[in-house]
């Protein structure tokens, strides 16, 4: 798949992307838990973001992809409020897991959003987390065999990690609720919840217009609940 968005999905939106994931509000779709799944595919985004998630908690599944964003500027995943649902709870909840998957890109997180990212089966991530400082939750977990390398300080509110190389700092600072991690030491951390919280339209609670997102790349299965309650946070 190529991507090449040029149209944001009205004036809700500020950002391009490949993926949107989202709840309208507008009716034509259930509420819950939505999902993105992905194997052996090849993704291209020329334009923003690859994947954003608003208002709407989602699984993403990412297995032995090639995914590329030739838009320096833009970030491999956002997850962040927009125009839609009820402000201060349409953020992005999004549980994330890579299986065999290289990730090159920043990931973004606003205050509203929250994400638990898993690193499987001798995945990569090179890139930061909220380069800028502390946001949303953010839960980190690293398998044996899967990687973190660094390209700026990074903001994690839990970190679960084995003792060893498993996160490259690159020069760069990575703090854990606000503790600053050493390089090569064991951490352990609880996800979050992931979970839908917006139950209105628009703003504030109003009405949403019921935006289709428009041609040219950008959608994803925004809103559709697959089978199944999301995972319970951990104890």
């Amino acid at each position: 798949m190529v991507a090449d968005n040029n149209k944001k999905n009205s004036d809700k939106s500020d950002t391009y992307q490949a993926v949107m994931i989202y709840q309208s509000m507008s009716g034509d779709a259930d509420e819950g838990t939505s999902s993105f799944t992905a194997s052996g595919s090849t993704i291209t985004n020329k334009n923003g973001d690859v994947f954003f998630v608003n208002n709407t908690a989602t699984k993403i599944s990412l297995t032995g992809n090639t995914i590329k964003n030739e838009d320096e500027d833009g970030v491999f995943l956002r997850a962040e409020a927009a125009g839609w649902g009820s402000e201060g709870s349409n953020g992005g909840k999004v549980e994330l897991t890579a299986s065999k998957q290289v990730i090159d890109g920043n990931i973004l997180v606003d205050e509203v959003s929250a994400l638990n990212l898993y690193l499987k089966d001798k995945s990569s991530f090179t890139g930061a987390v909220n380069p800028d400082g502390q946001t949303g939750d953010v839960y980190v977990e690293i398998e044996e065999g899967s990687t973190w390398k660094l390209t700026a300080d990074s903001y994690v509110s839990g970190l679960t990690v084995a003792k060893g190389s498993a996160i490259d700092l690159n020069g760069h600072k990575l703090y854990v609720d606000g503790s600053e991690y050493k390089e090569g030491s064991a951490s352990t951390g609880e996800a979050f919840e992931i979970k839908t919280e917006s139950t209105g339209g628009g703003p504030g609670g109003a009405p949403g217009d019921g935006q289709a997102p428009p041609d040219g790349g950008q959608g994803g299965p925004g809103g559709t609940p697959p089978e199944g309650e999301p995972p319970a946070k951990p104890e």
